[in-house]
């Protein structure tokens, strides 16, 4: 952390019993004054958006479905983030937050935040070696219960990659990524210019990606954002939603019983769950076995 000549300048008055002029003297104390008031701001922030998170948010919750459990301070694990398989890279840092909880309709469901991150190091043109962090993923991470028991793994990734290099990508995207996948050409070319996927078993992969499951992926990515990943694995549904605004923080600049800010919450809250009316994760026309 850098240190202001004027922050030391205070420093040094308030250690020594040297007179300064007068005019440095309440300049320094302005400085002080409003250095205390923004901590002061900060802390009272920092406290209002925990006590609307333990008192509006759940309220807003409740009026979607009173079965859905929110937890501020929990999350999902980073064991469990790896274990999805969407993300091929461990995050050396991580935090997650805002969870919410349980049944929707027929379907068990976890919601989170996530941010993890990469640690890197790079050398300078001096020589010496720096560390940086790169994203991993920023945003919603949805865990849902799909009934069904999954034997092998599916994925379904943004292809970015392929739209970029074409066939070189393509060898590439062969080679799988995630252990004993490999690439399943599908029939419908919309999907197949906005997703690749990833499968260990093709027959699976082609049962569970039905015209109207193709159909449904491709009306969610019109409506979350190109870069949704899915997976089905061990009977679960996982979806990450990339999402750079902070989720279900309030303005500290607005009151609490904004409507407007109460409203775009409940927007929020809903273009997620919705995606369990949207994948028809309701319907239980599977059973596990």
């Amino acid at each position: 952390m850098l240190i202001s000549p004027l922050a030391l300048l205070i420093f040094v008055a308030l250690t020594s019993s040297q007179k300064i002029p007068w005019f440095i003297g309440s300049g320094a104390w302005l400085v002080i004054g409003t250095i205390i008031y923004q901590v002061r701001v900060a802390s009272l922030g920092h406290e209002y958006i925990r006590h609307y998170k333990k008192t509006v948010i759940p309220a807003l919750l409740s009026a979607i479905d009173p079965n859905l459990v929110y937890n501020p301070d929990g999350g999902i694990s980073s064991s469990t983030f790896v274990d999805t398989e969407l993300y091929t890279t461990h995050p050396d840092r991580y935090s997650t937050e805002d969870l919410i909880e349980g049944n929707y309709g027929k379907t068990f469901l976890q919601l989170a935040e996530i941010y993890a991150e990469e640690r890197r190091s790079r050398t300078d043109s001096d020589g010496r070696r720096k560390t940086y962090y790169v994203t991993i993923f920023n945003g919603l991470f949805l865990i849902a219960d799909f009934h069904k028991h999954f034997h092998g793994r599916t994925f379904i990734l943004p292809d970015n990659s392929e739209k970029s290099f074409g066939g070189v990508a393509r060898f590439f995207q062969k080679m799988g990524g995630r252990r004993e996948t490999n690439l399943i050409r599908l029939e419908d070319p919309e999907f197949e210019n906005a997703f690749a996927v990833y499968a260990t078993d093709e027959v699976e992969a082609r049962y569970i990606l039905s015209t109207a499951m193709l159909r449904r992926v491709l009306d969610m990515r019109n409506r979350l954002g190109k870069d949704v990943r899915l997976a089905f694995k061990e009977s679960c549904l996982i979806l990450a939603v990339p999402h750079a605004k902070p989720f279900l923080e309030p303005k500290t600049s607005m009151p609490a019983t904004d409507q407007t800010q109460i409203r775009g919450m409940l927007r929020e809250l809903q273009l997620i769950l919705d995606t369990i009316e949207e994948l028809d994760l309701n319907t239980r026309i599977w059973s596990k076995h």
